[in-house]
Protein backbone atom coordinates (compact mmCIF):
# COMPACT_ATOMS: atom_id res chain seq x y z
CA UNK A 1 0.00 0.00 0.00
CA UNK A 2 1.55 3.52 -1.24
CA UNK A 3 1.45 6.18 1.46
CA UNK A 4 0.29 9.65 0.59
CA UNK A 5 3.56 11.44 1.21
CA UNK A 6 5.23 8.93 -1.29
CA UNK A 7 2.29 9.69 -3.46
CA UNK A 8 2.37 13.38 -2.62
CA UNK A 9 6.50 13.08 -3.79
CA UNK A 10 5.12 11.53 -7.24
CA UNK A 11 2.61 13.89 -8.22
CA UNK A 12 5.42 16.98 -7.45
CA UNK A 13 8.07 15.11 -9.52
CA UNK A 14 5.30 14.91 -12.25
CA UNK A 15 4.63 18.21 -11.79
CA UNK A 16 8.46 19.08 -12.01
CA UNK A 17 8.63 16.98 -14.70
CA UNK A 18 6.18 18.63 -16.93
CA UNK A 19 7.47 21.95 -15.89
CA UNK A 20 10.90 20.68 -17.46
CA UNK A 21 9.42 19.56 -20.77
CA UNK A 22 7.30 22.48 -21.30
CA UNK A 23 10.43 24.75 -21.16
CA UNK A 24 12.27 22.07 -22.87
CA UNK A 25 10.06 22.50 -25.17
CA UNK A 26 9.24 26.15 -26.20
CA UNK A 27 13.21 26.76 -26.07
CA UNK A 28 13.32 23.95 -29.00
CA UNK A 29 10.48 26.30 -30.61
CA UNK A 30 12.39 29.48 -29.82
CA UNK A 31 15.82 27.45 -31.87
CA UNK A 32 13.47 26.30 -34.73
CA UNK A 33 12.00 29.50 -35.11
CA UNK A 34 15.19 31.43 -34.92
CA UNK A 35 16.73 28.88 -37.60
CA UNK A 36 13.68 29.90 -39.67
CA UNK A 37 14.65 33.05 -39.61
CA UNK A 38 18.45 33.15 -40.03
CA UNK A 39 17.45 31.38 -43.34
CA UNK A 40 14.89 33.73 -44.42
CA UNK A 41 17.77 36.53 -43.87
CA UNK A 42 20.35 34.08 -45.60
CA UNK A 43 18.21 34.32 -48.81
CA UNK A 44 17.53 38.20 -48.26
CA UNK A 45 20.94 38.70 -48.50
CA UNK A 46 21.07 36.09 -51.65
CA UNK A 47 18.82 37.90 -53.22
CA UNK A 48 19.93 41.28 -52.89
CA UNK A 49 23.39 40.02 -54.08
CA UNK A 50 21.40 38.67 -57.27
CA UNK A 51 19.27 41.99 -57.36
CA UNK A 52 22.49 44.16 -57.42
CA UNK A 53 24.31 42.27 -60.26
CA UNK A 54 21.18 42.28 -61.96
CA UNK A 55 20.80 45.94 -61.60
CA UNK A 56 24.29 46.47 -62.76
CA UNK A 57 23.05 44.76 -66.23
CA UNK A 58 19.97 46.55 -67.10
CA UNK A 59 20.55 48.93 -70.27
CA UNK A 60 17.13 50.49 -70.60
CA UNK A 61 14.18 51.92 -68.63
CA UNK A 62 12.19 49.16 -70.00
CA UNK A 63 14.77 46.39 -68.31
CA UNK A 64 14.46 48.18 -65.32
CA UNK A 65 10.68 48.69 -64.62
CA UNK A 66 10.69 44.71 -65.00
CA UNK A 67 13.36 43.74 -62.89
CA UNK A 68 11.37 46.32 -59.91
CA UNK A 69 8.38 44.37 -60.75
CA UNK A 70 10.19 41.08 -60.38
CA UNK A 71 12.17 41.93 -56.97
CA UNK A 72 8.57 43.57 -55.82
CA UNK A 73 6.97 40.45 -56.28
CA UNK A 74 9.94 38.17 -54.82
CA UNK A 75 9.98 40.37 -51.97
CA UNK A 76 6.18 40.15 -51.02
CA UNK A 77 6.58 36.38 -51.76
CA UNK A 78 8.91 36.48 -49.21
CA UNK A 79 7.03 38.31 -46.72
CA UNK A 80 4.37 35.75 -47.43
CA UNK A 81 6.35 33.03 -46.68
CA UNK A 82 8.13 34.43 -43.43
CA UNK A 83 4.96 35.24 -41.91
CA UNK A 84 3.32 32.25 -42.71
CA UNK A 85 6.60 30.12 -41.29
CA UNK A 86 6.15 32.48 -38.50
CA UNK A 87 2.46 31.85 -37.44
CA UNK A 88 2.84 27.76 -38.71
CA UNK A 89 5.93 27.08 -36.42
CA UNK A 90 4.45 29.25 -33.50
CA UNK A 91 1.09 26.99 -34.11
CA UNK A 92 2.51 23.95 -34.06
CA UNK A 93 5.05 24.81 -30.89
CA UNK A 94 1.25 25.62 -29.33
CA UNK A 95 -0.13 22.13 -30.08
CA UNK A 96 2.81 20.40 -28.55
CA UNK A 97 3.11 22.06 -25.68
CA UNK A 98 -1.02 21.90 -24.84
CA UNK A 99 -0.49 18.08 -25.92
CA UNK A 100 1.75 17.78 -23.43
CA UNK A 101 0.00 19.46 -20.46
CA UNK A 102 -3.23 16.98 -21.14
CA UNK A 103 -0.83 13.63 -20.88
CA UNK A 104 0.54 15.17 -18.03
CA UNK A 105 -2.55 16.53 -16.29
CA UNK A 106 -4.08 12.90 -16.98
CA UNK A 107 -1.12 11.02 -15.12
CA UNK A 108 -1.93 13.68 -12.16
CA UNK A 109 -5.74 13.20 -12.10
CA UNK A 110 -4.95 9.52 -12.31
CA UNK A 111 -2.70 9.97 -8.87
CA UNK A 112 -5.41 12.05 -7.47
CA UNK A 113 -7.83 9.86 -8.14
CA UNK A 114 -5.82 6.69 -6.46
CA UNK A 115 -4.54 9.25 -3.44
CA UNK A 116 -8.53 9.54 -3.15
CA UNK A 117 -9.08 5.82 -3.35
CA UNK A 118 -6.80 5.33 -0.79
CA UNK A 119 -7.85 7.18 1.69
CA UNK A 120 -11.27 5.99 1.62
CA UNK A 121 -10.42 2.66 1.88
CA UNK A 122 -7.81 3.55 4.75
CA UNK A 123 -10.63 5.48 6.16
CA UNK A 124 -13.39 3.36 5.94
CA UNK A 125 -11.31 0.29 7.32
CA UNK A 126 -10.12 2.27 10.60
CA UNK A 127 -14.15 3.48 10.65
CA UNK A 128 -14.74 -0.40 10.80
CA UNK A 129 -12.02 -1.24 13.40
CA UNK A 130 -13.14 1.58 15.71
CA UNK A 131 -16.69 0.40 15.50
CA UNK A 132 -15.48 -3.49 16.23
CA UNK A 133 -13.18 -2.30 19.03
CA UNK A 134 -16.50 -0.16 20.77
CA UNK A 135 -19.13 -3.13 20.29
CA UNK A 136 -16.31 -5.25 22.08
CA UNK A 137 -15.78 -2.70 24.82
CA UNK A 138 -19.24 -2.47 24.89
CA UNK A 139 -19.94 -6.49 25.58
CA UNK A 140 -16.94 -6.49 27.74
CA UNK A 141 -19.01 -3.99 29.99
CA UNK A 142 -22.05 -5.45 29.70
CA UNK A 143 -20.47 -9.03 31.42
CA UNK A 144 -18.59 -7.40 33.78
CA UNK A 145 -21.78 -4.50 34.74
CA UNK A 146 -22.76 -6.04 38.55
CA UNK A 147 -26.57 -6.83 38.92
CA UNK A 148 -28.22 -3.52 40.14
CA UNK A 149 -29.28 -4.28 43.84
CA UNK A 150 -32.97 -3.70 45.16
CA UNK A 151 -32.99 -1.67 48.44
CA UNK A 152 -34.93 -3.08 51.16
CA UNK A 153 -37.51 -0.37 53.01
CA UNK A 154 -36.86 0.12 56.68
Amino acid sequence: MIQPQTQMLDIYRASMKTAADIAKASLENAEKLQNRQLQIVRNALEENTKSASDLAQVKSLDEMMALQTRLASSQMERMIDFWSGLWRTAGDSQMAMIGQLQGQVEQMRDRFRETYDLTARTTESAARIAASQVQSVGERQGERRPEPQHRKSA
